[in-house]
């Protein structure tokens, strides 16, 4: 099983995977919403990651896919960075692998159009209609980062004349 993770401002958002190429499927969504207050609200986070990852990643072959925060002018907030360190040390202290995925690798990942972007994309391919419960743009990250690990490219994108 592989957990396509993305640390956002508000929320940890975790999607399970399993498959690959046209088997891939989501298997759930999850957000776990949070604060950064405080050292307990990530040490509360923490706790709450470990809990899933007892629960959920017990497989020798559950892998997470950690969509990494951008840094820069234009980088993630100070929140999605710090839950991305606590996702890394749940994962550490379970014994998990952590694959981390750069956002800009995914355009292509995906089979993006030219023009198109990853979020677009992943929106088409996983949520056709609009119509998964949980789905954000936090999910599309995670299942993006999912798929990527899995090793499989998407279908080209058409092109519509």
């Amino acid at each position: 099983m592989i957990f396509g993770i993305n640390a956002t401002k508000s929320a940890v958002v975790i999607v399970g995977t399993k498959g690959a190429g046209d088997r891939f499927v989501i298997t759930a969504i999850r957000p776990i919403p949070f604060q950064v207050r405080s050292g307990e609200d990530l040490a509360e986070l923490r706790q709450r990651l470990l809990t899933l990852f007892n629960r959920k990643g017990k497989g020798a072959d559950s892998v997470i896919a950690l969509l990494k925060c951008s840094s820069g002018r234009f980088g993630s907030c100070l929140e999605a960075i710090k839950g991305e360190a606590m996702i890394e040390l749940a994962a550490h202290e379970r014994g998990l692998c952590v694959v981390k995925v750069a956002p800009q690798s995914l355009k292509r990942a995906l089979g993006c159009a030219t023009d198109q972007k990853w979020r677009d994309r992943a929106g088409e391919l996983f949520n056709p209609g609009g119509k998964r419960r949980n789905w954000s743009k936090g999910s599309a990250g995670a299942v993006a980062a999912a798929l990527k690990v899995a090793g499989e490219t998407a279908p080209p994108a058409r092109v519509v004349a």
